[in-house]
C-alpha cells in the first residue's frame, strides 16, 4: 500500500529527475524510484530524510541528520544512475517526523536533490 509520493526536485548543479513513493510491506516502509529516475552522479550519493526543503549544506545539523537518517546509497563515483531504485527505511526512523526525501552526496556534504513527501490518504 503507498503511504507517501513525491516528485524530485535537482540541487544546483545537478541533473536530477523522476519521483518517488513510499509504500507499507511486510518488511516495513520501501521507499522506490520511478522508472525514469535519472541522476548525474556524485562521489558518495545516497537518500535520506528531512524535515524542511533543505538549503544549505554547510548547515551541522543538516549534515548530522542526513548521516542519522541515510537509508539507500546509490552508485558512487560519479556515475549516472537511472531507472528504478530501492530501499527500506530503517523501523527506527519515525516517516511522520519528516516531511522531504533528499539526495545528499556523503563524501562532500551537498544537496544533490530533494522532494517533498506527500502523505497518501486511506480510505
Amino acid at each position: 500500500m503507498i503511504v507517501a509520493q513525491g516528485r524530485l526536485t535537482p540541487g544546483p548543479g545537478h541533473t536530477l529527475r523522476g519521483s518517488f513513493t513510499i509504500r507499507q510491506t511486510g518488511e516495513g516502509l520501501l521507499m522506490e524510484t520511478s522508472d525514469d529516475f535519472f541522476f548525474d552522479g556524485s562521489p558518495t550519493p545516497g537518500f535520506a530524510l528531512n524535515t524542511g526543503i533543505p538549503t544549505d549544506a554547510a548547515d551541522l545539523a543538516l549534515q548530522s541528520r542526513m548521516e542519522g537518517t541515510r537509508f539507500l546509497d546509490l552508485p558512487g563515483g560519479v556515475v549516472t544512475v537511472q531507472g528504478r531504485q530501492a530501499g527500506t527505511i530503517p523501523p527506527d526512523l519515525d516517516l511522520d517526523a519528516f516531511d522531504t526525501l533528499v539526495l545528499w552526496c556523503f563524501a562532500v556534504p551537498f544537496i544533490l536533490g530533494f522532494g517533498p513527501i506527500d502523505r497518501v490518504q486511506t480510505p
